[in-house]
């Protein structure tokens, strides 16, 4: 009889214990709003504020600052004369005994890189699942607003045969340039255990953050992939 018993209440108590983490995997009685610290690899660092709408839903405004640079290398050329050569490989000579010539285009690089420096808005929707007391399991959504504070393009010195330009930096902001706010679209998927987060998320580019102009004469996106550690308090 007492082995019946306490097999009855192992049944029982397995049975309120499955029922609890069920609810908490979709409705955690905890949840409550918290700030959080978070820092990303592509150069951005802020907070955030987790505010619980529904069960386990959430809306969580942000706010950060970012620094990023963009490989913004160019292509041009510049006319070489060349040696013109006959069968035997050497140099054929002219009339006047001079050795004719041909003029070559080569192609040579030239280095640049955009700087741009501002702070970052994400305005994400998320729901967490709570598979236990520490550890959740977050996907998330939501727009996010890039105010540019600084955005220069800076070259570096070139120095091929005809070419002369010494290193320069000018702002990129402007007509048909930099845009002072641009728009993107989050997405991506977190962990959290105990205070500690860890998140992979995306970034799409909806409106541009660069048109076309003289010196850069490509539109731009800001498309981002980040990695993020934070802490919640």
């Amino acid at each position: 009889m007492k082995l019946k018993v306490l097999a009855l209440g192992a049944v029982v108590a397995a049975s309120l214990s499955a029922s609890a983490a069920s609810t908490y995997l979709f409705d955690n009685p905890d949840n409550i709003a918290h700030f959080g610290a978070r820092v990303s690899v592509d150069i951005s660092a802020g907070g955030i504020y987790n505010i619980p709408l529904f069960m386990n839903l959430y809306f969580e405004p942000g706010l950060s600052l970012f620094y990023n640079t963009i490989g913004a290398n160019q292509w041009d050329t510049f006319t070489q004369k060349v040696p013109q050569l006959d069968g035997a490989g050497q140099p054929v000579v002219g009339p006047g005994g001079d050795a004719v010539t041909e003029d070559v285009e080569v192609p040579y690089q030239i280095d640049g890189s955009i700087r741009n420096f501002g702070f970052r808005i994400p305005l994400n929707v998320g729901y967490h699942f709570d598979f236990t007391e520490d550890v959740k399991v977050h996907v998330f959504t939501g727009p996010q607003i890039n105010l540019s504070l600084v955005a220069r393009y800076h070259q570096d010195a070139v120095r091929v045969p005809g070419v002369e330009e010494p290193s320069y930096s000018t702002s990129l902001f402007g007509t048909n340039g930099f845009k002072h706010v641009d728009l993107q679209w989050n997405f991506g998927a977190g962990v959290e255990y105990q205070k500690y987060y860890m998140s992979l998320s995306g970034a799409w580019g909806i409106t541009k953050m660069k048109s076309g102009t003289i010196d850069l004469q490509r539109n731009l996106r800001r498309n981002i992939f980040a990695i993020t550690l934070g802490y919640n308090f």
